[in-house]
């Protein structure tokens, strides 16, 4: 782990490939439970493992027992741990490569492993192709062609990664950039700066003098000593700490404006912009704009677009799609802003898998400026997430009761994730359904169902008089599963017709209803809510995430939930169909 202090994550992320590795020699599955437990529990904590170890206050939070104290311990004090390396010796390696693939997991992997005596996805990939799957017990043609389904879906994202990985790297590269002690100016660029929810690399555009280059690249040297640091095609090139590739395209000072535009916006949105440049009288060549007279003067991009007749378009728009129908409507200048935040929904609190109190969660709500949150934990269909009976309802509403007492300027809704069951009915009765402020209904299991059947099972459920929202309409996990078949836009057209919500799940991992359906939300005039899902208090954060994929969505504010004050609010949720 290096001379780095090792964090909650990587500490969970130990944990985990303990339950896995105990999964996959067939030994006790409740201690390889123990383990997935204990790394959920700490990927969540509040406070680093350390701080909450030497305080005492570890040994207070249920699912983290005295050997996964020990254990964090030693990993902490060494940044090792004897035990798991041990373990980890013990298997093949590529073992644990292959439960990266979407539907393998640690049984089925064992299975391969026993029975055909595969060891990597190379293997594993071959033994396809050769219908080895076919006849094993417990898999068969349909498991094999998921399997091959699933490898190619690893290949495909093998170098990708999340939005919030990309934001957090490319602060920290234009942080470090800041310090070079030559003027120079600089903006993130491409993918990140549009907030594509996946990313394959960080691009930062620089202006600087030639002369200073050289002095530059030195400089990124020293500050990224342990990265392979070099010039490629007059950028430079390396990796960030956290292994996403980077890019610094260099340009100089006056080619900086018409820079910003080519390396920001997608391929297809800078051609659409050049046609229009083209059809006013002007060229696009490299890093200039050039009219009859000559170079065109840009201070900003904003006078690119005004060039063609067109207001600023955001760089979360530039994707080549309706933008210029949207620039055109004049609704740009309402996208929703976080500014315009006021409250989120869909939290979760240490009732069910949450690991911050209710007065937590409130207490940083308030300290992010915001007026309201629900607090809609697991219902009790729930198990994985110690779902909440009807004993446990009654004594979270009387606390809620209690801190909306004591935080009158606040409000706390009374809601709950319920599961939507398997035949579209929901897992409370209407007579404790009625008791909450409003219901949010979402899929967790059983995602295998045809189109049809999973289309009918969701709208039986947002057809039910006290359910208001739909959480993560796909169910969707980037980078590890795509989401459920489904006929969305069926969906979506229910939604508006019963004056319903649809959520943005604003979590990194899903970012789920995708922006790409904008234009059909805009059309039916849908009801937004952009909601954390969060799990702890830091999670509330993740709130930003979502409110950039709804102004890639090019949905006004006026449609999103959150922008709205309390009281509208509880109008809306009062009225039932």
């Amino acid at each position: 782990m290096g001379a780095e202090k090792i964090t909650n994550e990587q500490i969970a992320e130990i944990f985990k490939e303990l339950g896995a590795i105990l999964e996959l020699k067939g030994e006790n599955p409740f201690k390889a439970r123990a383990y997935y437990n204990a790394a959920r529990i700490i990927e969540k904590l509040p406070a680093p493992m350390e701080e909450m170890i030497n305080s005492g206050e570890i040994a207070r939070i249920k699912g983290i027992g005295e050997a996964v104290i020990k254990k964090s311990k030693v990993l902490i004090e060494t940044g090792q741990l004897p035990y798991y390396e041990k373990l980890k010796s013990s298997i093949p390696p590529g073992l644990l490569e292959m439960l990266k693939i979407p539907g393998l997991g640690p049984r089925k992997v064992r299975k391969l492993w026993q029975e055909l005596g595969i060891t990597n996805i190379g293997e594993l990939e071959y033994a396809c192709d050769v219908n080895r799957l076919v006849s094993l017990e417990g898999f068969g043609l349909k498991t094999q062609q998921k399997v091959l389904e699933g490898i190619k879906f690893l290949k495909k994202y093998s170098d990708k990664h999340f939005i919030s990985d990309g934001i957090a790297e490319s602060e920290l590269i234009a942080s470090v950039l800041q310090e070079f002690p030559k003027a120079l100016q600089m903006h993130v660029v491409g993918s990140v700066r549009r907030r594509c929810e996946i990313i394959g690399e960080i691009e930062v555009l620089v202006a600087i003098e030639c002369e200073l280059r050289s002095e530059l690249l030195n400089f990124i040297k020293e500050a990224f000593s342990g990265a392979d640091v070099k010039e490629k095609d007059e950028n430079i090139v390396f990796r960030s700490p956290g292994g996403i590739p980077v890019v610094i395209h260099l340009v100089d000072k006056s080619s900086f404006i018409p820079a910003l535009f080519y390396f920001t916006g997608s391929d297809s949105h800078v051609r659409m912009i050049e046609k229009l440049l083209i059809d006013k009288g002007y060229r696009f060549v490299k890093n200039a704009i050039l009219g009859k007279t000559g170079r065109v003067n840009l201070n900003s991009e904003a006078d690119i677009y005004a060039l063609v007749g067109l207001p600023f378009i955001p760089p979360e728009l530039r994707e080549g799609r309706d933008e210029l129908e949207l620039a055109g409507s004049g609704e740009i200048s309402e996208l929703v802003k976080m500014g315009d935040i006021k409250g989120c929904f869909h939290i979760h609190s240490n009732y069910s898998d949450g690991i911050n109190s209710v007065e937590e969660m409130v207490i940083r709500a308030r300290e992010l400026g915001y007026s309201f949150i629900s607090i809609s934990d697991h219902s009790k269909s729930a198990f994985y997430a110690n779902g909440l009976d009807e004993a446990r309802l009654e004594q979270q509403w009387k606390e809620i009761d209690e801190i909306n007492e004591k935080y009158p300027d606040f409000r706390v809704f009374k809601s709950i994730e319920s599961d939507i069951l398997v035949d579209g009915s929901l897992d409370y009765e209407d007579r404790v359904l009625e008791k909450f402020d409003f219901v949010i209904a979402s899929v967790h299991s059983r995602f295998a169902l045809s189109a049809s059947e999973q289309t009918e099972r969701v709208l039986r459920a947002i057809r039910n008089p006290f359910v208001k929202m739909l959480a993560h309409p796909t169910g969707r996990l980037l980078l590890a599963r795509k989401g459920y078949e489904i006929d969305l836009e069926r969906v979506l057209r229910e939604i508006a017709k019963l004056d319903k919500v649809v959520e943005i799940n604003a979590s990194p991992h899903r970012l789920d209803l995708d922006w790409k359906w904008g234009k059909l939300v805009r059309e039916l005039n849908v009801k937004i809510a952009i909601n954390p899902d969060a799990h702890n208090v830091d999670d509330i954060s993740d709130v930003e995430y979502g409110v950039y994929v709804a102004r890639k969505a090019g949905i006004p504010g006026r449609n999103i939930l959150n922008t709205w004050s309390v009281e509208k609010l509880e109008a809306f949720f009062r009225k039932k169909e």
